[in-house]
């Protein structure tokens, strides 16, 4: 595996963002950023920290005594003297569409911004501070029924046979295929169906991320954590595939172990690195018109959920789908979990007298 491998890249790019940030935010945040650095991912930090710059600029722009205050003097003073009143005029002003969230994220909106006060808050009450956190006081909105939206084994097969055959695909995106990306597009759809990858750990892989003597591939994990995942013969089978037509791509001189598993085909770009984007991207093409009845809501998260709910079908081991999915708790990994349909419609006529 690479010494610097892409995630630390992205990372990188991350801190320096969180940086830019800080420097327009008052030192109270800064101190609170210092603390939590060390055990959070810094996309996790950004978040939070963009989060909370929406706050303080609310209260800026909202409320008379920041207003003639401004956000580089707020101290955990002002903070400590607000109360759920205030954030709760926050949360009205999400609700009412100031964040861009659509109708139905509104809710979900809210409670994410109140995750990041909450934590600036903790920090506070935990090193003395301020002496109680307000956000506790402010009630969250109920998490909406979490609907699984996964490819059923038509929509699969549909799927796949629009990414290998270009059946139903237009005269123009018919002209964009050629062996080497759609022999790609197969091999990277599949080992995300069959493993439950994530698409940022799918494309951060390099060459030599992948064994194919014990089948699996080497990824960094959320919080940079090393795992190995083990993909089946039929992935390995594509994935061999694809390597032999990605020759036609790349330098050849390139670095067998660092060089992008994954890489652009055509274009300026071509032979580097594929990103997120162009995988959300090429999976929403396939999605729409292999598997039209579900296309406009598949994204490569929903391979991996379609990969979850498929792997406790047939293995009924919850926590094995944990394991492969790389959740910290059961409950994480039941969110993605919805057998109760299925099963109904495959027991239906059990206590038929006939059957």
């Amino acid at each position: 595996m690479s010494e610097f491998h892409y995630r630390d890249e992205k990372n990188e790019q991350y801190q320096d963002k969180i940086e830019e940030l800080l420097s327009d935010m008052p030192s109270i945040v800064k101190t609170y950023e210092r603390s939590i650095e060390g055990n959070t991912a810094p996309y996790t930090q950004l978040t939070y920290l963009r989060r909370i710059n929406v706050f303080l600029q609310f209260l800026a722009e909202n409320n008379p005594y920041f207003r003639d205050l401004g956000i580089m003097k707020i101290s955990w003073d002002d903070l400590g003297n607000l109360e759920a009143e205030d954030i709760e005029e926050f949360t009205h002003w999400i609700r009412n569409g100031h964040v861009g969230s659509r109708s139905k994220d509104k809710e979900s909106s809210v409670n994410n911004y109140l995750s990041a006060l909450n934590s600036l808050w903790d920090y506070g009450v935990t090193h003395g501070r301020i002496t109680h956190n307000v956000i506790k006081d402010v009630k969250r909105a109920k998490k909406a029924k979490h609907e699984v939206v996964r490819l059923d084994e038509d929509d699969k097969a549909g799927m796949i046979n629009t990414i290998r055959n270009g059946t139903g695909l237009t005269k123009k995106q018919q002209s964009y295929r050629n062996d080497a990306n759609t022999a790609r597009d197969y091999a990277l759809c599949l080992l995300m169906m069959r493993t439950g990858l994530r698409v940022s750990e799918a494309v951060s892989l390099n060459l030599g991320d992948v064994d194919f003597d014990h089948c699996f591939v080497h990824v960094m994990r959320k919080e940079s954590k090393p795992d190995n995942v083990y993909f089946s013969d039929e992935v390995k089978t594509a994935l061999e595939d694809y390597l032999e037509l990605r020759k036609l791509l790349v330098d050849t001189h390139e670095d067998k172990k660092t060089a992008p598993l994954f890489v652009v085909s055509i274009g300026k770009y071509k032979g580097q690195r594929l990103s997120v984007s162009s995988v959300e991207r090429l999976v929403k093409k396939y999605a729409m018109t292999g598997a039209p009845k579900i296309g406009d809501r598949i994204t490569p998260h929903k391979l991996r959920s379609t990969f979850a709910t498929d792997m406790i079908l047939k293995t009924g081991d919850l926590s094995l789908v944990q394991a492969e999915m790389n959740h910290e708790s059961p409950a994480t990994t039941a969110l993605y979990i919805d057998r109760r349909a299925q099963k109904l419609e495959e027991h239906r006529n059990d206590l038929d007298d006939n059957s």
